[in-house]
């Protein structure tokens, strides 16, 4: 791993810090605002304990809508609370259950024929919640069920649900969701960025790298049941063009993506030529074994690092410029790599030799506003089970100059 560098509440490895070129944005701009925890309670089909992470933050209600313990794939409403900058858990408000977890997966109008059993992606826009989802382990690589639409986000248990819709991209694209600047829409052919990466199974059907596809808001919207939504490529990754070569880190160089990298958000930071992605990584430092024994004993049930602890807090930050050049069909969507990223360090997650590690992510355009949820670092509602910590950070754009218009409409 490269050398490492305080920045505030973060600590960062990776690609160097100080080639950036101006209008592109840094690591050292995001800043630390704090952080609330979630009540564990049983609120209707389920409990935030054993969450996978996939959570949206509507700041237009004051809430948080995200998807409980894995097994039950419900969704339920809480609400955000002020945020408090301590570093102490006990300190941390906790976000309060407003509408109890319901589930979804068996109301959908087409039935669910391709068993899509995870919900990966949440987006709140004008009071309807849009919900991507796949199936846990899609061997055939063959499922083309990806979106629903609840159309009354404020009535969970009562909501008419519009689905499943199908994404042209399946499950390169059903994972985040985040609003595209005007300036970027015709040429990225939509208004919203839709992307995700090979965060489970089947390396076959999935982006091997952060994703990104430019869709339209009302197409989804306005589709039914078992319509097609258009997604335009910007970046995207196959097992034959992946991200990076050497996934299992066999010649201990690849400090750029692994066979255990994950994704979790991606978003045009405002007023600059980045598309930003958070996520997590491994295997940087021991490599990646298959099956293998961990140096603490751990008998994993797929790939992972050979050291526990090897596991990290990651990000990957792309230059908009290249995606323009894809969409302009100078360049293909496998080529464009990222011009910094690395490791880093948040609040409240040395809490024990494996570090606590990012599960899910929200950005609110409106404030500038990125969330990150960490998965069971808070171990203090209950001696029996863990529950996540939610951290916001606001993006330091204030003294930067805007970009200069690099984008070419024709």
């Amino acid at each position: 791993m490269k050398k490492s560098i305080f920045i505030g509440l973060l600590l960062v490895w990776g690609a160097p810090l100080t080639s950036v070129a101006e209008g592109l944005f840094s690591i050292s701009d995001l800043s630390y605002e704090g952080a609330t925890r979630i009540s564990l309670g049983t609120y209707g089909d389920s409990r935030i304990a054993y969450t996978e992470g996939t959570f949206t933050v509507s700041e237009a209600r004051n809430s948080i809508y995200v998807v409980g313990h894995s097994q039950h794939q419900a969704i339920a409403e809480f609400t955000l609370p002020k945020l408090s900058g301590s570093r102490q858990l006990a300190d941390l408000p906790i976000a309060q259950n407003r509408q109890p977890f319901v589930t979804f997966l068996d109301r959908m109008p087409t039935g669910n024929p391709d068993n899509i059993n995870r919900i990966t992606g949440l987006r709140y826009s004008d009071q309807k919640l849009i919900v991507n989802g796949i199936q846990y382990y899609d061997g055939e690589g063959n499922n083309t069920d990806t979106t629903f639409v609840i159309e009354d986000a404020s009535a969970l248990s009562k909501s008419p649900v519009t689905g499943f819709l199908k994404l042209e991209a399946r499950a390169h694209a059903a994972g985040w969701m985040t609003d595209l600047p005007p300036t970027y829409r015709d040429l990225f052919e939509g208004d919203m960025i839709f992307g995700y990466a090979s965060n489970y199974a089947i390396n076959s059907r999935s982006s091997m790298g952060p994703s990104a596809f430019g869709v339209s808001l009302k197409r989804v919207l306005d589709s039914q049941p078992g319509d097609t939504i258009p997604a335009f490529p910007l970046i995207d990754y196959s097992i034959d063009n992946p991200i990076a070569e050497d996934l299992y880190n066999k010649s201990g160089q690849n400090d750029l993506w692994t066979e255990v990298s994950a994704a979790y958000i991606g978003f045009v930071v405002p007023e600059t030529d980045t598309y930003a992605v958070f996520g997590t990584s491994g295997g940087h430092n021991s490599g990646i074994g298959y099956k293998i024994t961990q140096d603490n004993g751990h008998l994993c049930g797929g790939p992972c690092p050979y050291e526990a602890a090897d596991v990290y807090n990651y990000y990957w930050f792309f230059d908009i410029n290249e995606m323009a050049a894809v969409a302009r069909g100078e360049r293909r969507p496998y080529e464009v790599r990222p011009y910094e990223y690395g490791e880093i360090k948040l609040p409240f997650q040395e809490q024990s030799s494996v570090p606590k590690t990012i599960v899910g992510a929200s950005f609110s355009s409106e404030s500038n506003r990125l969330y990150l949820m960490l998965n069971r670092a808070d171990q203090i509602q209950s001696r029996y089970e863990s529950a996540p910590v939610i951290l916001a950070y606001s993006l330091g754009l204030g003294s930067r100059p805007k970009p200069p218009s690099l984008i070419q409409t024709q």
